[in-house]
């Protein structure tokens, strides 16, 4: 396995290296982070260096250097080497009712491993410049789908499984027998339903708050972001990662507000970081430790699951927009007020 966690490493560093070049080609118009044109005298970048070159580039005008592609680097080595340690040691995504034929690191890793790329990409672009390109979500949509459908074997979990009338060590979960007659069209099908359920619900959000705050807290571009990663996970995974995205923002705020000084961060990584938890740690969200297969059992539990986080959601909107509805001068007396107690 040593030999592999090398090879994904590497695989990491150069797909890292990329996506730096690729965001920087897909914002051509808006701001590339330096790797297009210099920043200061709009010099235009050799192709060598802004696709491949590995150390700092600097500008003969002698503007301020760019790095920040030697971290996109390193960061995705980084986060695919630690994804395929938990995909083939700790058996990540392992469950009882899904026994893929495919061996793991010949079908799934991969496929999973060109999501985290594609997710690090639009990381890297909505960072730079609050925008997630088309070209990612769509490239992702049409690599997932096709995969799923062709192999048949890439789900996490099944489109629908029943666990009601398990008995251990007699009878297991139910599964629709058109899921194993039928397995190529159960491939396209989960796909589908996880592509529709992640660009729904992200929609509903985005109106929600547009009604709620005057203005929508998410971008059309974060809709097709999560239509994508349901393509790639499915309808019952992409639930979770939205469940646990608010989560993610405070870690990835809190980084960024650190190392970059920004007050705002676009909602995309947050939706990113969730995911790649997600895929990261299935077996437990699903099974072990907090057994979302048996809310995932039935459609009212589902549909009252699906409510009760847009009801929490709306609660979080009303008292966001009651804050804001409060003049700045009495905001600031009352935390003069309390500071001075």
């Amino acid at each position: 396995m040593e030999l592999t966690l090398v090879v994904v490493a590497l695989v990491g560093l150069l797909l890292g290296r990329l996506a730096a070049g690729w965001s920087a080609v897909m914002l051509r118009d808006w701001y590339s982070g330096g790797l297009l044109n210099c920043l200061n005298c709009q010099t235009p970048v050799v192709p060598f260096d802004r696709w491949v070159r590995p150390l700092p580039i600097r500008c003969n005008c002698g503007t301020r250097t760019v790095w920040w592609h030697m971290g996109s680097a390193v960061g995705l080595s980084l986060l695919f080497t630690a994804f395929t340690w938990l995909m083939l040691s700790m058996d990540c995504q392992g469950l009882e009712e899904v026994r893929p034929a495919l061996s793991n690191v010949y079908a799934r890793l991969p496929f999973h491993l060109f999501l985290i790329f594609l997710l690090w990409t639009a990381t890297v672009t909505d960072l730079l410049d609050y925008m997630i390109p088309d070209p990612i979500v769509v490239t992702g949509i049409v690599v997932a789908v096709i995969a799923a459908t062709a192999t048949g074997d890439l789900q996490m979990i099944h489109i629908w499984v029943n666990w009601d009338n398990v008995i251990p060590g007699v009878q297991g979960p139910y599964l629709p027998q058109w899921m194993k007659d039928h397995q190529h069209l159960h491939g396209l099908a989960w796909s589908l339903s996880g592509l529709l359920c992640g660009s729904a619900f992200t929609w509903v959000v985005r109106h929600l708050s547009g009604w709620m705050l005057g203005y929508p807290a998410l971008g059309s571009g974060d809709v097709t972001l999560m239509a994508m990663v349901g393509a790639f996970i499915g309808w019952q995974p992409v639930l979770c990662s939205l469940a646990l995205a608010p989560i993610a923002g405070l870690v990835v705020g809190l980084l960024v507000r650190v190392f970059q000084g920004k007050s705002f961060v676009a909602f995309g990584p947050y939706l990113a970081v969730s995911t790649v938890v997600v895929i990261s740690t299935w077996r437990w969200i699903w099974a072990d430790y907090f057994r979302m297969r048996i809310i995932f059992s039935h459609w009212p539990s589902v549909v009252g699951l699906v409510g009760a986080a847009l009801g929490s959601l709306f609660i979080l909107l009303l008292g966001l927009r009651l804050f804001r509805s409060i003049p700045v001068e009495t905001r600031r007396s009352k935390s003069d007020g309390q500071a001075a107690e």
